[in-house]
Parts: C-alpha cells; structure tokens; sequence
C-alpha cells in the first residue's frame, strides 16, 4: 500500500519513489540540494580515515605498512577520486550507485585490514565499519534503497571473511555480528525517514510553489481588472479641465488604491450657471467605488433638473439609504450663478468650501449638514449660504484626503496648513493653483503612500 503524501501524490513504502513524473523532479531538486553535502563527506572521509594510521601504528606496528597500503593507496585515493568525480557530467545519472560503490570499498578496505591485523587486534577493527555504517546511512546523502544495499553488503563481507579467513572466535563473530545488525537496522530506520522527511517536504515546497504561482496569477488577473474598474471608474468622471465663457473648472481625483470612493461632476445649464458636486465615500477600493458609481449615477440623472441645494442633497441622502449601510458618504453642492456672481453651496458632511480673493485673503465658509445615506438630512434638512464672487476670486473644494494626509512623522496636513496653502497659491490660473495645492500635499506626505482618496477642484472667475 503507497503512502498517500496528499490527494494527487504517493510514495512506495520501500523505495521511497514518488508515483508520476514527480520523481524526476525530487531527484533534480535533491540532487542541487545534497551534492555540497556529498563532496564535503568525502573530504572528512578522507580526513577520518588517514587520522586511523595513528591507531595503526599503536594497535598493530609489526603490520602497519600493509594497513597503511590499503588505507593510504587504496582507500584514500579512491575517495579523492570520487571527490573529483561528482564534478562530472556523469555523476548527476550515476550518483546513488556511486555512492555504493564508495562505500563498499571504503567498507572492504577495513575488512581487508582485519584480514592482515593479528588477534587481538584484528577484533578491534570491526568497530571502523560501524563508523562507515553511520557515514552511509546518515551523512553521505545515500538514499534509503542505495544506504540499505551498501550496508548489507558490508555487513554479508564481513561475515564471510570473519568465518571462512579470520575464524573469529565463535563468542567474538556473534558478539560483532549483533553489533554490525543492529547499526544496520537503526542506520536503515534513520536514512528511511530522513529521506521520507525530505521527500515531504520537497511536496510542501512544491504544493506551496503551485499556490504561489496560482496566487500571483490571482493577483495579476485582478490586478488587471483593477485597471480595468479605474479605467471605467475614471470614465465615469466628467473632463478634468473645463472653459466657459466666464469661468475656469479644474479638476484633480487620485484613489489611494487602484479605486476609490472619490468623486466630482458637473453640469453647464448654461452659459451662466452650473451646478458642480464634490464628494467621497468612507472607506477605499471596490465597496467604496461601487458606492461611489451609485451616488455619482443618482447625481447625473437628476443633474438637468435645477433644484436647490439643499433639496437635491435631501432627495440624495433619502435615495442612498438602502444602498450605504455602515458606510457614509460626505459631498459638497453648489450652483454658481455667474450672471449675478453669486455662489449658493450646501454641506453634506463634506469638507466646506474654500473662497480665495483676488488680493489672497482666504476663508472656509462655515457650511455643513449630515453625510449622506443614512436619512438624517433628508429628515431634518439641509442649511445652504450664499456668497458673492468677484473677478479673479476663487473657489477650492477638497475632499478629507487632503486636510487628513499625514507624513512619515504622523502629523497631519490639516485645515491651518490648507488655508495657508491656499492663501499663499497663484493668482494666474485654475490650474495654476489647483497644481500648487496637489504639490504642497503630495510633497508633507513626501514617500508615504496616501491613506485616502484625494480629491481637489478649483474653479476661477474669469469676468
């Protein structure tokens, strides 16, 4: 029965082999990932195994040219070798029936070396192979299959020359043959988790590279209709720049994210009045667009009709209810009667108007009202004000991105810094001051990002 890693994969439950085309795969990704472990092995292989001819000349000095023949012209150079070979192009195809081979060898030149050592001393050697045991089954990145196979390799050799050349003592050979099982199995035990360990995680790492990867593709496609949405979001909005006979209108929306709750729009009666509407919706993205497209639709289908202010907001705020839940909406309305030069504005909730004067002298009208959409406006009602306009004077209309902006040390733009801004702006142009205001705010807030929807319009008297 396969181990069931998860829905679409398994594992043979010897072999350790993934079903599929998985295998492939772990085999590449295992192979970039042991190889640095592989070639440093065989270094300390080689260290390990030159240190012994210390214990050679103390255990066995009568025989320890021969010993040293095996380790040093045999067993050591075979390492190096082998060290110098996983820098092949055939190293990656042949890499675990390599590393039996190495360790096979490695294993017989210790048998070979109880074969020359006179007892006692030929009985201690034994305990070299443990070592090589662990080293292959725990450190030289041998697969289970392949580690197993070395392993019982050895231990068969050692058996057969223990009996048939060494005739060990009969209470020695069980005594060793114990040991040489039992590092056997906790060697096959701990290589065969391992390798199940590393297997499972290489499945994560992959399930978790094909949820990223769906994920980014998730992001990129609503990326795209984010665009999309703000693309027919913007075109919702009427033009940005406007001349009529007797006035300028200008006109700047940036959402903090790719949408937003932000509006403006207008509408020429003719060529004397118009009626102009700035607003935003609590809250950023999708709910405070859709939002947004809903109130701005309800402004433009009744917009022909000229009514007052405060009625329309009225009329405004009782339509929205069942659309505005917990969310709340502020706008700005006004009629400018050009003929009389006459300003007539009503507040819901919005930030109020501000009039700057030909000489520079500024002022916030002290006009207000409840947000829209939860029927309190429509219910008590709404407070209008009139002001007059003379030639070069000028109206700003801010949504609360701009008074509320904050900087990286948390300070907020605020109404005194706008006013002053405002005050301190070009007599020239719409433009002129609309770009100074964008300026002064895009630059307190320096390399923050925007924490809400920033809206300005400005409009100038022209005669």
């Amino acid at each position: 029965m396969n181990i069931k890693i998860n829905q679409d994969i398994c594992l043979h439950p010897i072999t350790l082999r993934f079903s599929g085309e998985q295998e492939k795969a772990f085999f590449d990704d295992y192979f970039l990932k042991s190889i640095g472990q592989v070639r440093f092995s065989c270094l300390l292989g080689i260290f390990l195994y030159s240190m012994f001819g210390i214990l050679d000349y103390l255990l066995i000095p009568d025989v320890k040219e021969k010993i040293w023949l095996i380790r040093f012209a045999v067993a050591c150079p075979f390492m190096i070798l082998f060290f110098f070979y996983t820098w092949s192009s055939y190293f990656k195809k042949w890499m675990q029936p390599s590393i039996v081979v190495l360790v096979v060898v490695i294993g017989s030149g210790i048998i070979a070396m109880t074969i020359i050592a006179y007892p006692p001393g030929s009985y201690y050697y034994y305990a070299g192979l443990l070592l090589v045991l662990m080293w292959s089954y725990t450190f030289v990145a041998a697969r289970f299959i392949y580690a197993t196979l070395a392993g019982w390799i050895l231990v068969a050799l050692y058996e057969v020359v223990a009996i048939g050349i060494n005739r060990t003592p009969t209470f020695v050979l069980i005594s060793n043959s114990f040991f040489f099982i039992s590092a056997n199995i906790i060697g096959m035990l701990a290589c065969y988790l391992m390798e199940l360990y590393k297997r499972r995680d290489f499945c994560q790492r992959h399930l978790l590279d094909l949820e990223r990867a769906k994920s980014d593709r998730l992001v990129q496609e609503l990326h795209s209709e984010l665009e999309l949405a703000s693309e027919i979001q913007q075109g919702l909005l009427p033009s940005a720049s406007i001349e009529w006979h007797h006035v300028e209108l200008m006109c700047y929306s940036k959402p903090t994210l790719e949408i937003g709750g932000d509006f403006y729009s207008y509408h020429l009666f003719d060529e004397d009045s118009f009626a102009l509407a700035v607003g935003d919706v609590s809250g950023h993205g999708i709910p405070a667009a859709l939002l947004m497209a809903t109130t701005l639709s309800l402004f433009n289908s009744t917009f022909s009709r000229k009514v007052d202010p405060c009625e329309r907001l009225a009329e405004l705020d009782r339509e929205l209810v069942p659309y505005t839940e917990t969310r709340h909406q502020n706008c700005a309305f006004c009629y400018l009667e050009l003929d009389e030069r006459s300003l007539y504005i009503a507040n819901a909730g919005g930030i109020p108007p501000y009039i700057r004067r030909m000489n520079g002298h500024s002022q916030m009208l002290n006009v207000g009202g409840f947000p829209l959409g939860h029927g309190l406006g429509a219910e008590f009602g709404y407070k209008g004000e009139q002001v007059t306009l003379a030639k070069g004077d000028m109206v700003v209309l801010v949504t609360d991105g701009a008074v509320e902006a904050r900087n990286s040390e948390e300070l907020m733009f605020g109404f005194d810094r706008l006013e002053r801004v405002i005050a301190q702006g070009p007599n020239g142009t719409a433009q002129a001051m609309l770009d100074h205001v964008v300026d002064e705010v895009t630059g307190f807030i320096d390399v923050n990002q925007p924490q809400d929807d920033f809206t300005i319009v400005v409009i100038r008297i022209k005669a």
